[in-house]
């Protein structure tokens, strides 16, 4: 398992499809006989630079993930793929799809894979357009829709890690698995079928070391963060038995109740860990509730500079946590993968601001 965190987003095979953003059903492309690959994550190992032409063309406002991206991308890293599906209502992989295209108009990047924009609106009475796009996109991709045996397989190997990671969220919860080990667990899987990844946690579980951290139950909110460095910054204050940033939150998709295309798209649709979901106000509700179901005695915000998604819920957030008597702490703008002086900065505004309030 850690080595495949430590290996994530690396390999590309006519066999798979990268994807951009979270979010997307990935189950379907499994059930079509094709592996899905994340392509937003940032292997440790992963220093590609793919020059000072490509640099420049990259404006000062885009985030880490995209410029991390758009580098390997322009270097030819992902010529192996299908294609790439980036997901239209994540910010970051809207702004990836826009600047890859023009570094093809500009020559500045190889030819394929194909780059696919996917389109899902986050309401249930958009379905029958969320089933267009679908259908779209097994003719882009030049492959016929996935069977209905394949889709039952596909569900079953699914609800096997749905089951495994809902066992790994109760360990967290209840100081058995630490959040850093249950975050490099989750996004090591991204990589692998449902059943793989459910038999590998399952054999992980009742191996893992527990948290030396005990004493305040912390909860984390905000920006995508995918550097287990940060998790282990916040542990040494406490234990986090609530972990809903995104990487963690929105991933995997919830399951339907059958194994159908029609099923799959509408529990995409309707999942509310995603911001953009309709009614709107459905998102921050059902963050405040999973908070106070923790029973946390504090949660820890983080926002990246640029997001434009989750930072508009974290006033009524706050005002709400205030409300249930659980203290909201911001640590304001943190880099999603923070140099070690930043973690140590996090770090010590941790502790004082615990100790403040009579936490620490």
């Amino acid at each position: 398992m850690d080595s495949a965190y430590a290996a994530r987003a690396t390999g590309a095979f006519a066999d798979m499809v990268g994807i951009f953003g979270e979010g997307f059903p990935e189950p379907l492309l499994r059930a079509a006989g094709l592996g899905p690959i994340c392509v937003h994550l940032n292997p440790a190992t992963d220093d590609v630079d793919a020059g000072q032409g490509v640099s420049e063309c990259i404006e000062p406002f885009v985030d880490h993930a995209v410029r991390r991206f758009l580098h390997r991308f322009a270097a030819g890293r992902y010529q192996g793929l299908k294609a790439i599906i980036f997901c239209r209502d994540d910010t970051a992989a809207l702004v990836a799809y826009q600047y890859a295209l023009e570094f093809r108009r500009l020559g500045l990047a190889p030819a394929e894979p194909q780059l696919i924009l996917w389109n899902l609106v986050h309401a249930a009475h958009a379905h029958d357009f969320n089933r267009q796009q679908l259908d779209k996109l097994w003719q882009a991709l030049d492959i016929p829709a996935p069977s209905e045996s394949a889709l039952a397989e596909t569900w079953a190997d699914e609800c096997a890690r749905m089951d495994a990671l809902a066992a790994l969220d109760a360990d967290m919860g209840q100081g058995a698995v630490g959040a850093s080990t249950a975050f490099m667990w989750r996004i090591a899987g991204r990589g692998m079928d449902g059943r793989q990844h459910a038999d590998l946690l399952n054999c992980a579980r009742p191996m893992a070391p527990r948290p030396a951290s005990g004493g305040v139950r912390l909860g984390v909110i905000g920006s995508a963060i995918e550097d287990v460095a940060f998790y282990r910054t916040i542990e040494a204050h406490g234990t986090i038995v609530c972990d809903l940033q995104p990487m963690i939150a929105a991933w995997p998709v919830p399951l339907p109740p059958q194994p159908t295309a029609d099923a799959f798209l509408r529990a995409a649709a309707s999942d509310v860990a995603c911001p953009r979901i309709v009614p709107p106000n459905a998102h921050a509700d059902a963050v405040l509730r999973r908070l106070a179901d923790a029973q946390c005695d504090a949660v820890i915000c983080q926002l990246h500079a640029h997001d434009d998604v989750i930072g508009w819920d974290v006033p009524k957030i706050a005002d709400h946590l205030r409300d249930l008597d659980i203290a909201f702490i911001n640590l304001g703008f943190v880099d999603p993968l923070p140099d070690t002086p930043a973690l140590y900065a996090i770090g010590a505004a941790l502790g004082a601001d615990l100790k403040t309030r009579g936490l620490a």
